[in-house]
């Protein structure tokens, strides 16, 4: 197995190949994990029970706090500087899903076999999810995903306070008032 300073040179390498602003190795007991962060998922996405990757297939927040506790070491993914309009006409060389995913992977080859991304957003992998035509919507459905070695839940659907966790870790993160304005993603990568 590669040193933890090894594979989070070799993650940054990746991370910044992929267009990441930042890769910060943090704590996991530092994750912030509350249920009000779920209810804004089903209150106010529009995902919500249309994603594999969303509520109500994703992990409970319960559960994400208890695959917290068997961690030791993560990486928070900053993705700085993005542009919805941008981003709608000019697709994006590496899509963020495909950076994390990439990370996790590399992580994994390198010996650190728990490693486990958690998405900054919905899942991106299909144009058109099966979740979308799933009527009564329950978790033993998910079997339907198309993608499942790669899909991965967002921070968000499994409950993470992703504001409370990047600011705990020193990052900066404010409330996007206006479409126009840049905005900030941030994914999750727990190693060991």
């Amino acid at each position: 197995m590669q040193t933890l300073d090894s594979i989070v040179k070799d993650l940054e390498a990746i991370a910044s190949e992929g267009g990441a602003t930042a890769v910060k190795l943090i704590n996991p007991q530092d994750v912030v994990v509350a249920q009000w962060v779920r209810n804004k998922c089903q209150v106010g996405c529009r995902h919500f029970a249309k994603r594999f990757t969303c509520p109500p297939y994703a992990p409970t927040p319960q559960e994400t706090v208890e695959v917290l506790k068997s961690y030791n070491q993560a990486l928070l993914i900053e993705f700085a500087n993005r542009y919805r309009d941008k981003l709608l006409k000019e697709p994006e060389k590496t899509p963020i899903y495909l950076t994390l995913f990439n990370m996790e992977k590399a992580a994994f080859l390198a010996g650190y076999e728990k490693a486990l991304m958690y998405e900054a957003g919905p899942c991106a992998l299909c144009k058109e999810c099966p979740a979308e035509k799933m009527e009564n919507p329950n978790p033993f459905l998910k079997r339907e995903c198309l993608r499942p070695a790669e899909a991965r839940p967002a921070m968000e659907s499994a409950g993470i306070d992703v504001y409370s966790t990047v600011r705990r870790a020193g990052f900066e993160l404010e409330v996007v008032r206006d479409r126009s304005e840049p905005f900030k993603c941030f994914g999750l990568l727990l190693l060991d």
